[in-house]
């Protein structure tokens, strides 16, 4: 915990899993003071996979995810700034796994990394790859893993 509390890092991908997770840090920032640290990682790989392979992503996919996420980070930050908490949101471009377990805790010196369970499917999770798993083995912080209520629908 720093002088000024937690900092707390919440990765959001749109997910109910990731609002869950959202609501658990703001809760928390409440509680013992803080900040939030608000992510969206644009996984570049996914446009290439969905282009095909060796096809080049156009700067104007990229750019349009990125202005979609910009202002989906910053509906989710205003209210929450409104009722006076410190939400800092941030756009990064690469891999969420790495940049949520690697990058961003040591950036924002994060002190708790929360994100939300999002699938308990098996087969979801071997194509896929779980990224909160894999957040949990590699962090250097803290990691808290939110039950999604919707999630229990899989």
């Amino acid at each position: 915990m720093t002088e000024n509390g937690v900092r707390i890092l919440v990765a959001e991908d749109g997910s109910s899993a990731a609002h869950a997770a959202l609501e658990r840090a703001v809760a928390i920032v409440k509680d013992r003071g803080g900040a939030i640290d608000l992510l969206h990682v644009i996984d570049t790989r996914q446009y290439s996979v969905s282009l095909g392979e060796g096809a080049d992503v156009s700067g104007k996919v990229l750019y349009n995810a990125e202005q979609r996420a910009e202002v989906a980070l910053t509906d989710m930050a205003e209210p929450l700034r409104k009722e006076g908490l410190r939400v800092n949101i941030h756009l990064r471009f690469g891999s969420p796994r790495s940049v949520v377990a690697y990058d961003a805790p040591k950036d924002y010196e994060t002190t708790l990394i929360i994100l939300g369970r999002s699938s308990k499917r098996l087969v979801s999770r071997m194509f896929i790859g779980s990224v909160a798993g894999f957040v949990v083995e590699n962090a250097p912080c803290d990691v808290l893993i939110v039950a999604n209520p919707e999630a229990a629908e899989d």
